[in-house]
């Protein structure tokens, strides 16, 4: 693209510049040979007029024709050599000795005429009266005034010729300062369209390009931003799916074994009922999984029907539905509301609580654990916490216990029959009301598990 626009420029530019320098050429030529003929024709009247009184003296003499004649002669003779030192030729002529009528002499006539490679231009016609009848004819040499016009035509055509390379240095530097910055972006381009998405655009300046690269490096950022949010959402779908099928593999695979195992074995009757409730249990636990998925995808863009909550009431259902768990472990559960209200969904804001209790149920020691559950309010904003003084979470697995299936201590998990969904649809339940749900934790010290409700 560099090379086709500088032929086109430059054969534009050379088009214009000679046809430029052809028009001048053109106008100086006519310019000059006008001004030779003007001159030429003041000089040939003034001449005449000079003639036209010499010759009037002369006849005031009263000279016979011999005598006349003569001095006739040596006046043309010392005109003759006086303007030939000038490049003029005169010649008198008395037309009453021609046989031609004389009207053909009445107006002079000039014309330009060339012999043997000079130039010259010719005047002709009668002289003033009452000399009439004598015809002066005037030859200016103007081979000098031709040769150095052409010779300055010549040194202009050069200096065009000059002046053309010159130009068409410069344009091409030119372009090429100009499209750098467009081949740096062609460049950035077909890299970002290869996959290099981290590729960035780096000029200077206030100039349109230096804008157009800052567009392009903004735009480069979403894309990259895009791809990255592109392959997570890729991978947290694979590690769903692969997590989904590790999970269902196992209870599948119990199943199956205990099925076959009565179907082939000669059981007692305690054996059978051991048996069939390690199908029944198994077949719990995939049910959990299909309750969690299908409330996973339930809550997926859920607009929350919200309505006034009593939280001391919500405290009280929550204590009430994990007495009995709470009894056998020998975990204390402290309630605690400063907020007497809430906005929200109750049986999703119960869901939200009822899953984080079980988590710090499930990471307190039996008969030495503790739960807190509190309800505040601080700069407007209401939240809802559940603390413990459990085993906690390590570091490396704060960012990802919100992923479905995931669990930081999978041993435990799947002893207490969890599937690795409750903090995920924890985080669905935050999200839908528009609150954000924070994790701090430190192994071996607790987890504290906040939702935080922008609205009170």
């Amino acid at each position: 693209m560099r090379l086709r626009t500088f032929l086109y420029t430059y054969t534009l530019f050379l088009a214009i510049l000679f046809f430029s320098v052809g028009t001048v050429s053109a106008y100086m030529t006519n310019n000059q040979v006008h001004l030779l003929r003007e001159k030429s024709a003041r000089e040939y009247q003034t001449i005449a007029a000079s003639i036209s009184r010499d010759i009037a003296l002369l006849e005031s003499r009263g000279l016979d024709d011999f005598l006349f004649s003569a001095a006739l002669n040596d006046l043309m003779n010392s005109h003759i050599l006086y303007y030939r030192r000038h490049n003029i030729e005169l010649t008198l002529i008395n037309t009453l000795f021609l046989s031609v009528p004389q009207d053909l002499f009445e107006n002079p006539v000039l014309s330009i005429w060339d012999e043997d490679g000079a130039h010259f231009i010719s005047v002709s016609g009668p002289m003033p009266e009452p000399f009439q009848f004598y015809r002066l004819e005037y030859r200016l040499d103007i081979s000098e005034e031709i040769e150095n016009t052409a010779q300055i035509r010549w040194i202009l055509l050069a200096s065009t010729a000059a002046f053309s390379v010159i130009a068409a240095i410069a344009l091409y530097l030119i372009l090429r300062n100009i499209f750098r910055p467009l081949e740096v972006v062609a460049n950035a381009s077909r890299n970002i369209a290869d996959g290099q998405y981290q590729e960035r655009i780096h000029l200077k300046g206030a100039h349109e390009l230096a804008k157009v690269a800052s567009a392009f490096n903004q735009m480069a950022d979403q894309v990259e931003d895009h791809i990255q949010h592109l392959e997570e959402e890729a991978e947290r779908k694979q590690q769903f799916v692969d997590n989904f099928a590790h999970e269902i593999r196992t209870p599948l695979t119990s199943v199956y074994g205990y099925a076959e195992y009565l179907q082939k074995a000669p059981l007692k009757e305690g054996e059978l009922i051991e048996s069939a409730g390690h199908i029944m249990a198994e077949a719990s636990h995939m049910g959990t999984i299909a309750n969690s998925l299908l409330a996973l995808a339930t809550l997926r863009d859920y607009v929350p029907n919200r309505e006034t909550i009593s939280t001391s009431a919500l405290f009280d259902e929550i204590r009430q539905t994990l007495s009995s768990a709470l009894r056998e472990r020998g975990v204390r559960l402290n309630c605690n509301h400063e907020v007497e209200y809430l906005e929200g969904q109750a049986d999703l804001i119960k869901a939200l609580l009822l899953n984080l209790c079980k988590n710090a149920l499930a990471a307190c020691a039996p008969n030495e654990g503790a739960i807190w559950l509190d309800a505040v309010q601080k700069d407007g904003r209401i939240t809802l916490s559940v603390t413990d003084n459990g085993c906690g979470i390590p570091a490396e697995s704060l960012s990802k216990v919100t992923e479905p299936f995931y669990r930081a201590d999978k041993a435990r998990s799947r002893a207490e029959g969890g599937a690795g969904l409750g903090l995920t649809l924890c985080k669905q339940v935050t999200d839908v009301h528009g609150a954000e749900l924070l994790i701090q934790s430190q192994v071996g010290s607790g987890t504290r598990v906040c939702a935080v409700f922008t609205n009170p």
